[in-house]
């Protein structure tokens, strides 16, 4: 098991600027390569996202390297996202928030419905 002390210091470096977007198109194309075949960086990877206690507020752009990070990871080659993809997830996130913001007028109704 990988621990804080263990963890490569290139590694760390490499990996926060790939989450932070600054690596060129042909480094994060090294770096995902890396790290379908690297056992060490993909243990980083996991260690440094396992310490990350700020994901929620992570930008889209931030949370979609580490989605395309981990899917090159398990599938062994690099896909690249398209804004198509992008526009899906918004559409089922927002479609999510109506449908968890209906239910709760929903419930709300019956609350007020029951309670007069």
């Amino acid at each position: 098991m990988k621990t804080l002390e263990s963890l490569s210091f290139q590694n760390i470096v490499m990996i926060e600027d790939y989450l932070e977007g600054k690596l060129s198109h042909l480094d994060n194309q090294r770096f995902l390569r890396n790290l379908t075949l690297d056992e060490e960086l993909r243990q980083d990877f996991d260690l440094v996202l396992e310490m990350s206690t700020d994901m929620v507020r992570w930008s889209l752009d931030k949370k979609r390297r580490v989605r395309l990070a981990f899917s090159t990871r398990h599938y062994g080659t690099i896909i690249n996202p398209t804004k198509g993809n992008i526009a899906k997830d918004l559409v089922a996130y927002g479609t999510a928030t109506i449908a968890a913001a209906g239910l709760l007028v929903f419930v709300s109704g019956l609350f007020v419905f029951f309670a007069s």
